[in-house]
């Protein structure tokens, strides 16, 4: 089969790359937030099913997400077991020694409901429908015009993965936004708009529920990342629970 050029191919299918941010609307109310889920599912269909040999330029990345959550879960845990042990703790330690195992339990909990949700089957047709993801699907870099043509800020995240990983993109920004908006109203109405089954609404819901803002600074200060002072970290720390509060649904 002949490969064809991504570039060409975007722009025979009416999708335009900008290579820089696209200016965002000052109003960001719930309708705006619907309308960027109609723009993800205009971006999947237009882009529909391809082979991976059309796009050579395109890697994959199915699981990888829910790979890392498994990492992140595991060296927690081993660093809260580890802390019986430590002779100084600080003020980090006791947020851990307080927080840790209710955190390891309901990222356990979140993996676990994603599994028994035919996990695997969703894989299996996102590697059959060759499915591409933008992952970058915020306001700065996905719009749809009027007259239908899809513009987009950057391809450069470009990839092969389950289609609800985008709206999941998407749903992770809009924990950090000060809306009451739940986050199940935008999951079911993704689910509504392309008739996806019951299992890709909780594969969403769990995802939704992971405490990946927590998880993710944890992760950091484990692994010695983090220069901050412990104050600095604490607070983001405090805030980061809040924005994954927002999602808990499971």
């Amino acid at each position: 089969m002949q490969k064809v050029d991504l570039s060409y191919y975007l722009k025979n299918k009416d999708i335009y790359i900008l290579n820089k941010k696209i200016p965002k609307e000052k109003n960001e109310d719930d309708n705006n937030i619907f309308k960027q889920i109609d723009y993800i599912v205009s971006f999947h269909s237009k882009m529909g099913h391809y082979k991976e040999n059309l796009f050579p330029r395109i890697g994959g990345s199915i699981g990888k997400e829910i790979n890392n959550y498994y990492s992140q879960i595991i060296l927690v845990n081993k660093y809260l077991n580890e802390l019986q042990y430590k002779e100084r703790l600080n003020s980090i330690d006791f947020y851990l020694i307080n927080r840790g195992e209710t955190l390891v339990k309901c990222g356990r909990k979140v993996l676990e409901h994603v599994h028994l949700n035919n996990f695997r089957g969703l894989i299996e047709r996102s590697m059959k429908n060759y499915e591409v993801c933008l992952s970058r699907v915020d306001e700065g870099n996905l719009k749809v015009e009027e007259d239908g043509k899809i513009v987009i800020g950057t391809i450069k995240y470009l990839t092969y993965n389950l289609r609800e990983h985008d709206v999941y993109s998407y749903i992770k920004k809009i924990k950090r936004r000060e809306t009451g908006l739940r986050i199940d109203e935008i999951i079911n109405y993704y689910i509504e708009i392309t008739n996806l089954k019951e299992d890709s609404r909780e594969y969403l819901r769990g995802l939704a529920s992971y405490p990946n803002e927590e998880f993710r600074i944890l992760e950091k200060y484990v692994q010695g990342k983090l220069q901050e002072e412990d104050k600095t970290i604490l607070e983001n720390l405090h805030l980061a629970r809040k924005i994954d509060d927002n999602g808990i649904i499971i």
